[in-house]
């Protein structure tokens, strides 16, 4: 299957237009942080801005002037988040966000099945990191480093633009064998992970499937798909998920289960090394390749994905 086929006929199943839960249900207020200030808000493009969705009084108290405000209608230039009187409320015609001294825009994501999906590749095989620059500014990041395979090269890097409407940077590099590094330099994104979603920086937590747990059995589906196309693959004559985090794995086989897939649960250890595989039973291996959405074809090439 050449790369393009590979994106469209994987995007049938992971739609980033199909809205499963309206994206006002993600609360975009959290994206302002106490630090925040007038440098370093978050702005928002907003189609048919008028004065009654401006907070005056949010105006005055972070020392706006009246010009503006009369640029923010206007359309000359975006509008800082802190100063919308209702953020969630203007989300629909939020048409991007971005940062005051930059051009990069992103795009204000659904919670649908793409972004579903992408939230258990990046708990799988990513991380939010920041680092200090010479000028002591911050870089924000979301990685994902991988082998190189058409999944890592053609299907994740349009699947980000299709979400956030931004390209992420690519880099390859040859060590034992060839990998691929996926690199989404925003600041935003990484706010929407840590803020939104309870990733968080550095070492995983799984205070994120607390958040998961919440959605609707659709979009777990497609969280789960994320994490097996990751963290799992063949197992002996099935197929296992293999995760650190006993909370993580007991979530996996508990969904597993809902939709009628056996698995069995196994604690395994290395030396200091602690890890978790839930192992897809001989017997319900077809129906797990039948019911889950998943993408990652090398992963599964035996088991006849």
């Amino acid at each position: 299957m050449n790369s393009g086929n590979l994106l469209s006929e994987s995007l049938k199943a992971v739609n980033p237009e199909k809205s499963v839960m309206d994206s006002n249900w993600l609360d975009l207020n959290l994206l302002t942080e106490p630090s925040d200030t007038r440098a370093t808000f978050i702005h928002a493009k907003v189609t048919g801005l008028s004065r009654n969705d401006i907070d005056s009084e949010a105006v005055e108290r972070l020392g706006y002037s009246k010009d503006s405000v009369t640029d923010w209608i206007s359309g000359r230039h975006p509008v800082p988040l802190p100063v919308l009187k209702d953020i969630n409320g203007t989300a629909k015609r939020m048409g991007y966000l971005c940062l005051r001294a930059s051009k990069a825009k992103v795009k204000v994501p659904k919670l649908d099945s793409a972004l579903a999906y992408f939230l258990g590749v990046i708990f799988g095989d990513g991380h939010i990191a920041y680092s200090k620059r010479k000028k002591g500014y911050l870089r924000f990041r979301v990685a994902i480093q991988k082998k190189r395979t058409k999944y890592s090269e053609f299907f994740l890097p349009p699947l980000i633009n299709a979400i956030f409407g931004i390209t992420p940077r690519i880099y390859f590099t040859k060590r034992k064998s060839e990998l691929i590094t996926i690199l989404i330099n925003s600041k935003i994104v990484s706010r929407f992970f840590t803020n939104l979603f309870h990733f968080s920086s550095g070492k995983k937590s799984d205070i994120v499937i607390d958040f998961i747990k919440k959605l609707p059995q659709e979009l777990q589906l497609f969280f789960v798909a994320g994490l097996f196309d990751t963290d799992g693959g063949v197992s002996g004559s099935s197929f296992a998920f293999c995760n650190s985090s006993k909370k993580t794995a007991l979530f996996v086989r508990s969904f597993l289960s809902k939709i009628k897939i056996e698995t069995k649960f196994y604690p395994q250890s290395k030396n200091e090394f602690k890890w978790y595989l839930v192992y897809v039973c001989g017997k319900h291996k077809n129906d797990f390749l039948q019911k889950l959405p998943l993408k990652n074809g090398s992963k599964y090439a035996s088991g006849g994905i």
